[in-house]
């Protein structure tokens, strides 16, 4: 067995810190210290970048997107049973929205999109209907608005895709995208009406801190690691309850 972690592994580490970001969130926002909310930065990269792996090495694409896809569908309609019961309505308008219907959050929706655009990126490739698959990347790419931080995350996945089985060019590559980020929260900071300190923006405008999942890439060893139904319906099944009963209790205490 090689030295690092397995996908498995991994996988566990993120959801650990996904659930602590979302306690957070939803309970502790006010009163844990902002630093907090820099841990778990690494997690939606370090899930598209095993989704891209587990791309090349799934035997089967098509059951793969469906899986995703069904996740998603199924998120996306408990999330809008809560927010009705709950009468949760847009901050701004006052009124029903597809975000404040859908919303907050999705990661299946996410994910399924990236999936697709991955598939499409690999037909172009490989020369499979180039100018069907550049219309549908063009489409996806739109549709990440709509996803949760699926802007964040697109320039990520063409970087993973683009120098996939070169690892050490994908952490450069988003070793530079965080600086990008890094350097955007800087000049927004010192450029407009400082409301804040540096060190509450810099926190709060926290997309730069995604480079903590250079560290894990590294650690990943290749292998899948443990394969049992438990372990590959695990997240797919904690992910929506853990958030629905955060959801249930914040609008309750609010």
């Amino acid at each position: 067995m090689e030295k690092g972690m397995d996908a498995y592994k991994l996988k566990l580490i993120a959801l650990a810190f996904m659930i602590l970001d979302h306690v957070r969130m939803f309970l502790f926002n006010t009163v844990w210290p902002e630093w907090v909310s820099l841990l778990p930065r690494f997690v939606s990269p370090l899930f598209l970048y095993l989704l891209i792996e587990g791309f090349y090495h799934t035997g089967s694409r098509k059951k793969f997107m469906i899986r995703l896809s069904a996740a998603a569908l199924i998120m996306m309609g408990g999330n809008v049973i809560i927010n009705l019961l709950f009468h949760h309505v847009s901050s701004y308008t006052g009124r029903y929205t597809y975000f404040s219907l859908t919303g907050p959050h999705n990661i299946f929706l996410t994910l399924a999109i990236l999936f697709a655009l991955v598939w499409c990126l690999e037909n172009i490739r490989n020369r499979e209907k180039i100018v069907l698959n550049i219309v549908l990347v063009v489409i996806l790419a739109f549709l990440c608005i709509f996803a949760e931080g699926g802007i964040e995350l697109l320039p990520i996945t063409f970087i993973l895709w683009f120098f996939h089985g070169k690892k050490s060019l994908q952490c450069i590559g988003i070793g530079v995208y965080s600086i990008c980020l890094l350097m955007k929260t800087v000049i927004t900071y010192f450029s407009g009406p400082r409301l804040t300190s540096f060190y509450v923006d810099i926190c709060f405008d926290n997309g730069w801190a995604i480079f903590f999942v250079i560290f894990f890439i590294l650690l990943y060893n290749g292998e899948r690691g443990k394969n049992t139904k438990f372990s590959k319906y695990l997240f797919y099944v904690i992910y929506p309850i853990h958030l629905w009963i955060l959801m249930i209790i914040e609008y309750m205490i609010a």
